[in-house]
Protein backbone atom coordinates (compact mmCIF):
# COMPACT_ATOMS: atom_id res chain seq x y z
CA UNK A 1 0.00 0.00 0.00
CA UNK A 2 1.29 3.68 -0.83
CA UNK A 3 1.69 6.07 1.93
CA UNK A 4 -0.68 8.47 0.27
CA UNK A 5 -3.04 5.59 1.19
CA UNK A 6 -1.16 4.75 4.79
CA UNK A 7 -1.40 8.23 5.87
CA UNK A 8 -5.43 8.47 4.89
CA UNK A 9 -6.28 5.64 6.85
CA UNK A 10 -4.01 6.75 9.65
CA UNK A 11 -5.73 10.24 9.81
CA UNK A 12 -9.40 8.34 9.52
CA UNK A 13 -8.30 5.70 12.52
CA UNK A 14 -7.47 8.42 14.56
CA UNK A 15 -10.44 10.47 14.33
CA UNK A 16 -12.28 7.30 14.95
CA UNK A 17 -10.46 6.58 17.67
CA UNK A 18 -10.78 10.19 19.72
CA UNK A 19 -14.94 10.20 18.61
CA UNK A 20 -14.56 6.55 20.26
CA UNK A 21 -13.08 7.65 23.28
CA UNK A 22 -15.08 10.83 23.74
CA UNK A 23 -18.01 8.93 23.57
CA UNK A 24 -16.80 6.03 25.98
CA UNK A 25 -16.08 8.64 28.61
CA UNK A 26 -19.71 10.47 28.30
CA UNK A 27 -21.27 7.24 28.71
CA UNK A 28 -18.97 5.99 31.74
CA UNK A 29 -19.67 9.12 33.54
CA UNK A 30 -22.00 8.34 36.06
CA UNK A 31 -25.70 10.10 36.47
CA UNK A 32 -25.41 13.10 38.87
CA UNK A 33 -28.97 12.47 39.96
CA UNK A 34 -30.02 15.79 40.64
CA UNK A 35 -33.66 15.56 41.11
CA UNK A 36 -34.03 15.59 44.10
CA UNK A 37 -37.70 14.45 44.17
CA UNK A 38 -39.07 11.01 43.56
CA UNK A 39 -37.61 8.20 43.30
CA UNK A 40 -38.84 7.65 39.56
CA UNK A 41 -35.95 10.05 38.58
CA UNK A 42 -33.78 8.10 40.09
CA UNK A 43 -34.52 5.09 38.80
CA UNK A 44 -34.99 6.65 35.49
CA UNK A 45 -31.00 8.15 35.73
CA UNK A 46 -30.19 4.34 36.83
CA UNK A 47 -31.33 2.58 33.68
CA UNK A 48 -29.92 5.03 31.55
CA UNK A 49 -26.61 4.77 33.25
CA UNK A 50 -26.59 0.81 33.05
CA UNK A 51 -27.64 1.10 29.28
CA UNK A 52 -25.07 3.60 28.64
CA UNK A 53 -22.73 1.19 30.46
CA UNK A 54 -23.52 -1.55 28.19
CA UNK A 55 -23.31 0.43 25.19
CA UNK A 56 -19.71 1.95 26.10
CA UNK A 57 -18.73 -2.26 26.26
CA UNK A 58 -19.04 -2.30 22.77
CA UNK A 59 -17.36 0.96 22.19
CA UNK A 60 -14.67 -0.50 24.00
CA UNK A 61 -14.04 -3.44 21.65
CA UNK A 62 -14.71 -0.95 18.34
CA UNK A 63 -11.85 1.33 20.12
CA UNK A 64 -9.95 -2.14 20.45
CA UNK A 65 -10.11 -2.30 17.11
CA UNK A 66 -8.97 1.23 16.04
CA UNK A 67 -6.05 0.57 18.01
CA UNK A 68 -4.87 -2.58 16.97
CA UNK A 69 -5.46 -1.09 13.24
CA UNK A 70 -3.16 2.02 14.51
CA UNK A 71 -0.72 -0.45 15.37
CA UNK A 72 -0.41 -2.15 12.29
CA UNK A 73 0.40 0.91 10.56
CA UNK A 74 3.17 1.86 12.72
CA UNK A 75 4.10 -1.80 12.32
CA UNK A 76 3.96 -1.55 8.14
CA UNK A 77 1.69 -4.43 8.39
CA UNK A 78 -2.10 -2.60 8.00
CA UNK A 79 -3.58 -3.67 4.59
CA UNK A 80 -2.37 -6.89 4.73
CA UNK A 81 -4.54 -10.17 5.72
CA UNK A 82 -3.86 -11.81 8.75
CA UNK A 83 -5.16 -15.21 7.09
CA UNK A 84 -3.59 -15.15 3.48
CA UNK A 85 -0.82 -12.33 3.67
CA UNK A 86 -2.19 -10.92 0.75
CA UNK A 87 -3.13 -7.29 0.06
CA UNK A 88 -6.61 -5.86 1.06
CA UNK A 89 -7.93 -3.51 -1.62
CA UNK A 90 -8.24 -0.12 -0.18
CA UNK A 91 -11.97 0.42 -1.57
CA UNK A 92 -12.49 -2.54 1.19
CA UNK A 93 -10.57 -0.81 3.77
CA UNK A 94 -12.34 2.75 2.85
CA UNK A 95 -15.77 0.67 3.72
CA UNK A 96 -13.85 -0.66 6.95
CA UNK A 97 -10.53 0.52 8.24
CA UNK A 98 -10.16 -2.03 11.08
CA UNK A 99 -10.74 -4.95 8.35
CA UNK A 100 -8.25 -8.09 9.33
CA UNK A 101 -9.34 -10.02 6.44
CA UNK A 102 -9.34 -10.02 2.89
CA UNK A 103 -12.85 -10.09 1.18
CA UNK A 104 -12.41 -13.19 -0.63
CA UNK A 105 -11.42 -14.91 2.83
CA UNK A 106 -14.24 -13.87 4.26
CA UNK A 107 -16.62 -14.82 1.97
CA UNK A 108 -14.68 -18.56 1.54
CA UNK A 109 -14.90 -18.53 5.62
CA UNK A 110 -18.75 -17.35 5.54
CA UNK A 111 -19.56 -20.98 3.00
Amino acid sequence: MDQAHLKHFEELLKTQKEKLETEIKKLETPPAFENVPGDEDEVDESTEYFNATATSGSLHDELGRVQHALLKIENGEYGICEATGKEIPPEALEANPVLLYHPDYQKEQNK
